[in-house]
């Protein structure tokens, strides 16, 4: 899976929340939400796009 953008949120005294958008082996735009260290961006990414939550289209492309 490609990892093409993410969009982060930095609650207070919680878990830095990313949203990912990426391209799967067939070409499709997919989303995942969830929560990553804040260390390093790009293994914050994978951690989310691997292991996250599957994020509506409608909602991410507003804020892509």
């Amino acid at each position: 899976m490609k990892i093409l953008d993410s969009f982060w949120f930095s609650p207070m005294a919680s878990p830095i929340i990313g949203i990912v958008k990426c391209e799967n082996e067939a070409g499709e735009i997919k989303y995942y939400i969830g929560t990553a260290s804040g260390k390093n961006q790009m293994m914050d990414e994978k951690h989310i796009s691997e292991k996250g939550a599957k994020f509506p289209s409608i909602a991410a492309e507003k804020l892509f």
